[in-house]
């Protein structure tokens, strides 16, 4: 019998280390609502290597972690600055299974990846590539007959997300 394995969701990366008592500064892809708390085990991936993900990547408990102005984690475990220098850079997977159960309306950044564009009567024009935070709002990553480009992901331009028939109405920029 063959064991399934769970898929892993990146949330963000961290690149700064915080204080010198093993303080991490993340930098996640969606701060109004994560789903880290103290407990979550999370795995990491070195930043500029993922061909790593094959091994498993590193796992790690959360031990504490505090969302403000920035996001400041500790994992159990990493004690002091020299073990955090030794990890950075690095990307922050967790377990999809491990996600919390979504309130009706509400959606995870990874229901976007691969959304058919469409603008207003043409059934599809695009893909959604990906996606990253500007720290103004998020933007996606689009691909519109060959050429890629960015557009922010704010009502003025994402008119409509139907994530039934995985295709999101946009509003083109003028200049397109």
């Amino acid at each position: 019998m063959s064991e399934s394995k769970n898929k892993l969701l990146e949330l963000g990366f961290c690149d700064k280390p915080h204080g010198i008592k093993g303080g991490l500064s993340f930098k996640l892809f969606n701060l109004d609502d994560s789903s880290l708390e103290i407990g979550s085990e999370i795995t990491l991936f070195p930043k500029n290597n993922m061909s790593t993900i094959s091994s498993g990547g590193e796992k790690f408990e959360i031990s504490s972690i505090s969302f403000g102005n920035k996001v400041i984690a500790y994992l159990k475990g990493v004690t002091d600055r020299n073990l955090v220098e030794d990890l950075i850079p690095f990307k922050i997977f967790v377990a999809e299974d491990s996600l919390n159960d979504l309130d009706e309306g509400e959606f995870y950044l990874k229901d976007l990846y691969q959304l058919d564009i469409r603008v207003e009567g043409i059934k599809s024009v695009g893909k959604v590539l990906g996606f990253y935070d500007n720290n103004a709002q998020l933007v996606l990553e689009i691909e519109i007959d060959g050429d890629r480009f960015d557009i922010p992901f704010v009502d003025q331009f994402i008119l409509e997300k139907n994530f039934e028939e995985k295709f999101l109405l946009i509003s083109l920029p003028e200049e397109f």
